[in-house]
């Protein structure tokens, strides 16, 4: 372990990098490269060499979607009007930082299974209680399925995701974001095509996260971190996301 000097720093800021310092960063996030899975109605993602004549850097463009890769759902994804229309930009940095509560259901088939409420109550009877303003990250077992090219068609196949009742719980707990290692929060059929997650938690202020990877490496508990791009009017945006375990 490396100690960080901390000479010169406020009392507070010295404590917080001395507790970082005896942390390990796990990623939890998935690599933009050619052919990664994407929601068949989305942009994809490109990288194409950038040449300029007389500029000795070596530089590349980037085609994306907001919605690549890991990436986070802001409000403005689904929310059309008024005052809880809000887009990634106005979102505050708190947002995006907090206790993680990692939770884990299957593994399932393809066959868009769903978890209930039920089942996260009995998860939390057994591992912690979720708590307000936590972020929750729901490990289904699914990035198995992660693959480039045709072979990632398999990740985009009747994945599962969370019950309409299951985001309602969610929402009354308060949480402050809701994260899945699938494609999207809801299951692979839209949950009967109604998108009960995203309409349920997203109009509360409740951000989703989409496509984490690594999940298997948390404990239940950790300190989580996934900051975004500052995108004028984004309705989400690619993260580098990260959390925070003891050494």
């Amino acid at each position: 372990m490396v100690k960080v000097p901390t000479k010169g720093l406020a009392p507070s800021a010295a404590r917080l990098v001395d507790s970082l310092s005896d942390h390990r960063i796990v990623d939890l996030t998935r690599l933009l490269e050619a052919g990664i899975p994407s929601y068949p109605t989305h942009p994809k993602f490109f990288q194409m060499r950038w040449c300029s004549m007389g500029d000795p850097a070596e530089m590349n463009q980037l085609v994306l979607g907001e919605h690549t890769g890991t990436h986070l759902d802001a409000p403005s994804h689904f929310v059309r009007h008024g005052p809880k229309r809000k887009h990634i930009h106005e979102l505050p940095l708190e947002s995006f930082i907090g206790r993680c509560v990692k939770m884990q259901f299957g593994p399932f088939a393809k066959d868009n299974s769903q978890v209930t409420a039920d089942q996260i109550r009995a998860w939390e009877a057994d591992n912690a209680a979720i708590a307000a303003d936590d972020v929750v990250l729901i490990d289904f077992q699914w990035e198995q399925h992660w693959k480039t090219g045709t072979e990632g068609f398999g990740f985009l196949d009747s994945w599962p995701g969370l019950s309409a009742d299951a985001a309602g719980y969610l929402a009354e707990r308060r949480v402050k974001l809701v994260g899945t290692d699938c494609i999207s929060l809801d299951p692979g059929d839209g949950g009967g095509g109604k998108l009960a997650a995203h309409y349920t938690l997203l109009p509360e202020g409740i951000l989703i996260l989409e496509n984490v990877s690594n999940l298997a490496a948390l404990p239940a508990l950790s300190f989580f971190m996934a900051l975004p791009l500052k995108i004028d009017n984004g309705t989400g945006s690619p993260v580098r996301a990260v959390a925070f375990l003891p050494r």
